[in-house]
C-alpha cells in the first residue's frame, strides 16, 4: 500500500490560533497571541514528516464482496436492511451456510455504512472489522446491513431511513439502536446479526423481537472496525433466534486482537460456549436483582412472566434468592453523564476517542471529520442533548458532575462485583415494559427520543459495569408480545450465562 497523500500543512495564522484558543477555553495575553503561530508551525513542520512514512495495511482475507444496492419495494417489508449485499467467507467452518446480517455501524470493506443517517457521502470501508474477519473465517455469508437508529442513539424510531418494523407486530417497535439486526433475524430474512451495545441496544430489542441477545463482558468482542460512541461503553455482540446459535456465533467473534481499542486488564480469551448446555441448574444459586422489579417501573404483566421463570428455575433445582444493588436506580443518570462525556470526546476527535492503544482507520477519521463538518446541522436529537450538555457541564460546572458520575460507575460496578460471593448469577427483567407502539409524528419522536430511556433501566447498568448479560424470552406479557430475562454473571462467566439460557430456553419450550 501506497504512503497516504494528505494536504500541506496551512502554516496559522494568529486569527486561526486565537479561533482554536476560544475554542478550547483558553485565554491569550499578548505574547502568547504574538508567538503561537510560530510555536504551532514549528510542531506542524515535524508533523508534516509523518507523510513520508508508509502506513501498514490489513489485508482482506476473501475478496468475494458485491456491495449490493438498497432494497426495492416489497423485498423488505420489514425495513430491516439498509444495503442488501453478497460478502462470502470460508466454504467451510462453524457458520457455513449461515446468512450473517451486520448493523451498519461495523465495517464491510467494499461496503457503504450510512451508520443509520443521512450525511453523505458514505463512508466505504477498505478493512472488515475483526469481528466480520472472524465471521467470514468461519463461513459465514454476509447478507446485508442492517437499519440502525442514527448514530445509534435511539429508541426504535430515529433511523434516516424509518423505522424498523416489529415482525410479531408491525405497529410496535423492535428497540433500538440495534433495531434491524432484530427485525431481520425475527423475520427469518437471516439466520443471525451483529448488534451493537451501549446502553442495551442488543438486548431491548432482542427482548421486544422474541429473540435472545448477548452483551459479553466489556473487551471479549473486539471492536476494532465500529463506528464508536465510547470505548468504554462499546460492545459488539450476536442476536440470533435461539441460545445455541447465540453460543456459537460468540465462539467465532470472541478473543484478543492487536487493534482493539477497548482497554482491560489481562487478555480476553474465548471459550467453548455450546458446552454449557450440559451444565443444568442443580444448586445453582441466582439472584434476583431487588432494584430491578419495582412495581412502579416494571409493567404487572413483565413482572408475572419473570415470576414464573423464577420458580422454573428453582422447581430445576436452583437456590434463587433476592439481593440489592442500591445504585442500579441511579444508573440511568449515571450513565446519561458517561456518555455523554465519551461522546463529547468522540466527536471533538473525529471517531478516534482518547485513552487507546489500539489501530486507526485513517479514512474512517477523515469521513467522520468530512461528515460532521458538513451536516453538523442534522444531528439526531438526543446526540445533540448528550453534545451540549457535555459541553455546558464542562464550562459552567467545571467537569464536576461527569468526574462524580465516573466513580459512582466504579461503584456500580463494585456493588455488582461484590454479589458474586453469594451468588453464581444475577437475574432481571430485560425490559421493564412490553415493546411500545410506534409513534409516527416527527414531534412526538424527536421528544420520546430526548426523554426518554426508561427502557434502559436493567440494561445500561451492565454497559457501565461491563459485566455479560444475555437476554433470553421467558414469556409474553401485555397484548400478547414477548418479554425477556436478563442473565448477568460475573466479568468472563459467559458460560455459566449461556447455562442458564439454556436451562430457561428448555423450560420455556415445555410450557
Amino acid at each position: 500500500m501506497s504512503k497516504r497523500q494528505f494536504a500541506h500543512f496551512v502554516p496559522p495564522t494568529s486569527e486561526m490560533v486565537e479561533k482554536c484558543a476560544a475554542r478550547v477555553g483558553v485565554q491569550l495575553d499578548g505574547e502568547d497571541a504574538r508567538l503561537l503561530p510560530d510555536w504551532i508551525g514549528d510542531a506542524m513542520a515535524a508533523l508534516e514528516k509523518l507523510e513520508d512514512v508508509e502506513e501498514s495495511s490489513v489485508p482482506l482475507e476473501f475478496t468475494h464482496r458485491d456491495p449490493g444496492m438498497m432494497p426495492r419495494v416489497g423485498e423488505d417489508p420489514h425495513n430491516a436492511f439498509v444495503r442488501f449485499c453478497d460478502v462470502r467467507g470460508a466454504g467451510e467452518g462453524s457458520l457455513k451456510g449461515k446468512r450473517l446480517a451486520v448493523k451498519d455501524c461495523i465495517a464491510v470493506a467494499g461496503v457503504p455504512q450510512s451508520e443509520g443517517g443521512g450525511r453523505r457521502p458514505y463512508f466505504v470501508p477498505t478493512e472488515d472489522a475483526v469481528v466480520i474477519e472472524r465471521a467470514l473465517r468461519a463461513g459465514a455469508t454476509i447478507v446485508g446491513k442492517t437499519n440502525m437508529e442514527d448514530m445509534a442513539v435511539g429508541s426504535g424510531e430515529g433511523s434516516y431511513f424509518g423505522a424498523a418494523r416489529n415482525p410479531l407486530d408491525p405497529s410496535v417497535s423492535t428497540g433500538g439502536s440495534s433495531s434491524g439486526s432484530a427485525a431481520a433475524v425475527a423475520s427469518g430474512m437471516v439466520d443471525m446479526a451483529l448488534g451493537v451495545d451501549q446502553a442495551g441496544s442488543i438486548r431491548i430489542p432482542a427482548a421486544w423481537c422474541g429473540l435472545v441477545g448477548m452483551k459479553a463482558t466489556h473487551g471479549l468482542v473486539p471492536s476494532y472496525g465500529l463506528t464508536y460512541m465510547d470505548h468504554t461503553l462499546d460492545h459488539i455482540g450476536p442476536i440470533t433466534t435461539n441460545v445455541e446459535d447465540n453460543a456459537q456465533l460468540l465462539e467465532v467473534i470472541a478473543g484478543e486482537d492487536w487493534r482493539d481499542p477497548q482497554w482491560l486488564r489481562g487478555e480476553p480469551r474465548a471459550s467453548e460456549y455450546l458446552s454449557a448446555r450440559e451444565s443444568g441448574l442443580e444448586r445453582t444459586r441466582v439472584g434476583f436483582i431487588r432494584e430491578s422489579v419495582s412495581p412502579e417501573l416494571v409493567e404487572a404483566e413483565v413482572l408475572a412472566a419473570f415470576r414464573r421463570s423464577l420458580q422454573g428455575m428453582s422447581d430445576a433445582g436452583a437456590i434463587v434468592q433476592e439481593v440489592s444493588v442500591p445504585l442500579w436506580p441511579l444508573s440511568l443518570p449515571i450513565f446519561s453523564a458517561v456518555v455523554a462525556h465519551g461522546l463529547y470526546g468522540m466527536w471533538i476527535s473525529n471517531g478516534l476517542g482518547f485513552g487507546h492503544l489500539g489501530r486507526v482507520d485513517v479514512d474512517a477519521v477523515a469521513a467522520s471529520a468530512r461528515r460532521s463538518t458538513t451536516f453538523s446541522h442534522h444531528l439526531p436529537p438526543r446526540v445533540l442533548v448528550r453534545l451540549i450538555l457535555a459541553q455546558y457541564l464542562n464550562e459552567v460546572e467545571w467537569g464536576v458532575p461527569l468526574a462524580k458520575a465516573h466513580n459512582l460507575r466504579l461503584r456500580l460496578r463494585c456493588e455488582i462485583d461484590t454479589l458474586f460471593t453469594d451468588v453464581d448469577l444475577l437475574v432481571t427483567p430485560t425490559a421493564p415494559t412490553v415493546a411500545f407502539p410506534l409513534l409516527e409524528g416527527m414531534g412526538e419522536r424527536a421528544d420520546r427520543m430526548t426523554r426518554g430511556g426508561t427502557e434502559l433501566l436493567n440494561t445500561c447498568p451492565l454497559d457501565l459495569s461491563g459485566h455479560p448479560a444475555l437476554s433470553v424470552p421467558c414469556g409474553v406479557g401485555r397484548g400478547g408480545l414477548p418479554v425477556g430475562i436478563q442473565i448477568i454473571g460475573p466479568r468472563f462467566g459467559e458460560l455459566a450465562v449461556y447455562g442458564l439460557g439454556f436451562a430457561l430456553e428448555e423450560e420455556l419450550a415445555q410450557r
